[in-house]
């Protein structure tokens, strides 16, 4: 961590070449234009989610009860046209492209339908492209699955030595599998190996059914989970992808979701970077050709459906660079090809920005006076690091730290009350507004204390009405 003094602006910046940053893009096969999508930029309204709007909708069972993989689900209806509350294709938080702009970065573009790469740290978008857009999510959906699989884990409502009986509707499901037999006990780490490394729906409705007693039920965990996570265009039908009404997601929504796999449970996060799994003595690789072709993957997965193409929610770092990345890139031709989208997104992120901690939570950054308090003083700071996503060629001696704190503080002030605002700028241009916390409290001081302290207010803001 760096520690910053309050600083002035420079009045030159180094800037990015042109012709040497597309020469070195060229050699990971990205190719850089202008933005193709024109779509206003609106957020979603802040009370709208998909997940709490499409209740009746009912995945296509076959004979035996289980996901029938032969319905013919038109994308129209697995796909539902997004309503206006529930905003704009480019209805996303600014993308750091857009933000520095004025310092040399352009944007990615690739061969995909859609894509978005942030920063897990901290959730800076970097870039994006219709990241807003619904599509058919297809396997990627077994992130939430995953997702809440761990929180039960970290819970201690299962544990990964826990053995779970295969039903027959798992054996009944079709699709990618890691041949489960049914009424056979299984543990909970094979299946969750099952599910990420061989993407097998037998796992997935198995695990779904151990923990919430039916696939139904786990699916309302699902989307009550998408809204716990602000993720404003996700509505899911089955557990494991398989085409079903109303069953879409987005890039950006799946970004979020990848961002809290990475940061809530990390203990379980092994597993999505495994290359190879065997099962009733089958082995069968990842699914995820990341793995296997960019040395700083990290893991997750993948989803293909016909009407989507492929797609990929994936995660990197870099060793000694403390960005963590999360990429989605959604509607490909193969694995190979979202492999490769993927990989040249993130050789972009790491190569054109950095990340950096300008100040460290609860740092005393300011002490004001209080009136009326027991103590005459309290300390301001942050309540979480200030870390910025930069671009590459950006000197942090260049950005300019302007604090703003309220007038007057009066006590009681409780720890974490919020007095002020710090707010980072770069050549006139906000780059970050934070709040500025009380880091102690301050209780009131005694009555007489207190009336002391209103005259003397009073007399104070008498003075400085008349300029003195």
């Amino acid at each position: 961590m760096n520690n910053y003094k309050f600083k002035t602006p420079m009045t030159t910046i180094k800037q990015l070449s042109l012709a040497a940053a597309i020469a070195a893009l060229f050699s990971s096969s990205t190719v850089f234009a202008t933005p193709s999508n024109d779509a206003a930029n609106t957020m979603p309204d802040s009370d709208y989610y998909a997940a709490t709007q499409y209740k009746d909708a009912q995945a296509p069972l076959n004979s035996f009860g289980a996901i029938d993989v032969k319905a013919n689900i038109p994308e129209s209806v697995q796909v539902p046209s997004a309503p206006v509350e529930a905003g704009g294709v480019n209805g996303i938080p600014e993308t750091m492209v857009q933000k520095w702009a004025q310092a040399g970065v352009f944007p990615p573009k690739l061969e995909a339908r859609a894509f978005i790469l942030m920063d897990a740290n901290t959730g800076q978008i970097i870039a994006s492209n219709d990241a807003n857009m619904r599509m058919a999510p297809a396997s990627t959906t077994k992130l939430m699955l995953m997702y809440i699989v761990e929180q039960k884990l970290a819970d201690g409502v299962i544990s990964l030595d826990s053995k779970v009986q295969v039903p027959e509707v798992a054996w009944r499901t079709g699709g990618s599998r890691m041949f489960l037999k049914p009424g056979s006990y299984v543990s909970v780490k094979d299946l969750i190996q099952g599910v990420i490394v061989e993407s097998g729906n037998d796992a997935a409705v198995t695990l779904a059914n151990y923990v919430a007693g039916s696939q139904s039920s786990f699916v309302s965990m699902m989307n009550a989970t998408a809204v716990k996570l602000g993720m404003h265009n996700t509505h899911f039908t089955t557990v494991m992808g398989l085409p079903a009404p109303a069953h879409f997601s987005t890039a950006y929504d799946l970004g979020l979701l990848g961002q809290h796999i990475m940061n809530d449970y990390p203990q379980y996060f092994h597993f999505f970077s495994q290359k190879y799994f065997e099962y009733n003595h089958i082995r069968q690789p990842n699914f995820n050709r990341l793995l296997f072709t960019y040395q700083y993957a990290t893991g997750m997965k993948t989803g293909s459906t016909e009407a989507a193409g492929y797609s990929l929610v994936s995660s990197a770092e870099i060793p000694n660079n403390p960005m963590k990345l999360v990429g989605v890139v959604l509607g490909t031709q193969s694995l190979n090809d979202v492999a490769a989208q993927s990989k040249a997104l993130f050789n972009y992120g790491f190569r054109f920005f950095k990340q950096d901690t300008l100040y460290a939570a609860d740092s005393k950054l300011s002490e004001q006076n209080v009136w009326g308090g027991k103590q005459n003083t309290v300390s301001l700071g942050l309540d979480k690091p200030l870390t910025l996503v930069l671009p590459s060629s950006v000197d942090e001696k260049d950005l300019l730290t302007k604090l703003q704190i309220d007038r007057d503080i009066k006590a009681p002030v409780n720890k974490g009350d919020k007095l002020g605002e710090m707010t980072v700028t770069y050549k006139g241009n906000v780059i970050q507004t934070e709040p500025l916390i009380a880091l102690n409290n301050v209780q009131q001081g005694s009555w007489l204390t207190r009336i002391w302290a209103s005259i003397s207010l009073y007399f104070h803001n008498l003075l400085a009405s008349y300029g003195l």
